[in-house]
């Protein structure tokens, strides 16, 4: 009688236990991405569309905001689960002890040089001396690859409003309406922005050509195959470990997304402008070319973004938060990356 009543309780106290692990345990149920307005919107665009409530039975918000100091937010107050943000800011806040992981490459760049004095065929960086280079980017990846083509072209500059005997005067602006507008007016007449502002420009002013891309330059300045990944998608650390499926699923999502951009932008333009996103209706397949979403992922993504960061490490190193980021900040998995591979040799 003893055993059968230490066996009862021991059977009670097993389920009591199991009611308890299983009653406590929860899984993801919803999550919040965000991504900046304008070109980089475009790397969740397909998502938005085609999975506007839920991905994989979990329910997802997405919050278009406003620029580089808006994501900054987003992802530093931990509002955000998911994130397309620049490649830097995300070094500067694992740096700073944000559990973040950068979990894929998005964008590897989008800045262009336009000009109405000139053509592409025309245009040599020489004849930027004695000219103000109107630019965005104050801070942040357009200052970096700006001055690092002009320095490895030995092409002297100063930050000035006006022109400068034998040098190149930058003015930098807050966004790129001023610039759009100095363009209209035929005050400026060379300057740096990025999409979508190019295509809106290039719609908006007689005679403006693209005469320069940064990315090829930039490639020719560092001596590098690659681009700059300007943009990537990071994951909270936290996610990944309880629900590590679900950020791969998003991240193989980016990467359909670029295919099916690159297919026809047209629907996908559309769901941005829809959410509100700042990407004009001329924004069409050659904007959406020049803004050169092409994700990758795991060791591939890391050695792109260490050489990146390298370069800005020894430029000026508080762009990356002061160090390069260790190990941890980057989501490597070999599985993934295997199936991604085979993914995209096949897209």
């Amino acid at each position: 009688m003893k055993k059968i009543l230490i066996t009862t309780l021991i059977l009670a106290l097993c389920a009591i236990s199991a009611f308890s692990f299983f009653g406590c345990k929860k899984g993801v149920e919803s999550i919040t991405i965000a991504v900046p307005d304008g070109g980089p919107a475009l790397g969740m665009s397909y998502l938005m569309k085609d999975f506007p409530d839920t991905i994989d039975g979990v329910k997802v918000t997405y919050k278009i905001v406003d620029g580089a100091n808006g994501i900054k937010a987003a992802v530093s107050s931990g509002e955000a689960d998911v994130a397309i943000m620049p490649t830097n800011m995300a070094a500067i806040l694992y740096n700073g002890g944000l559990d973040i992981k950068l979990v894929a490459t998005n964008s590897y760049g989008l800045l262009y040089l336009l000009s109405d004095l000139t053509t592409k065929d025309e245009f040599n960086l020489s004849m930027l001396n004695n000219q103000v280079l109107n630019t965005v980017g104050k801070g942040g990846t357009p200052e970096i690859v700006l001055k690092k083509i002009l320095e490895s072209a030995s092409i002297e500059y100063v930050e000035s409003d006006v022109p400068v005997e034998g040098k190149v005067a930058l003015k930098f602006h807050d966004d790129g309406k001023t610039i759009i507008a100095g363009l209209k007016q035929g005050k400026i007449h060379y300057a740096i922005l990025g999409e979508p502002a190019v295509s809106t420009a290039m719609t908006q002013v007689g005679d403006l050509n693209i005469v320069l891309d940064m990315q090829v330059a930039w490639k020719s300045a560092t001596n590098t195959d690659a681009s700059y990944p300007q943009t990537a998608l990071v994951a909270k650390g936290s996610l990944i470990e309880l629900d590590e499926k679900l950020v791969q699923k998003i991240a193989k999502l980016t990467f359909e997304g670029s295919v099916k951009l690159a297919e026809d932008a047209a629907p996908y333009i559309a769901e941005l402008q829809a959410r509100e996103a700042t990407v004009p209706a001329v924004f069409g397949a050659a904007g959406v070319a020049r803004t050169n979403i092409s994700p990758e992922f795991g060791k591939k993504a890391k050695s792109d973004v260490e050489a990146y960061f390298t370069i800005l490490l020894a430029f000026k190193a508080p762009l990356i938060g002061g160090k390069l980021p260790d190990d941890g900040f980057y989501y490597l998995n070999d599985e993934f990356e295997s199936n991604m591979s085979a993914i995209k040799a096949f897209a």
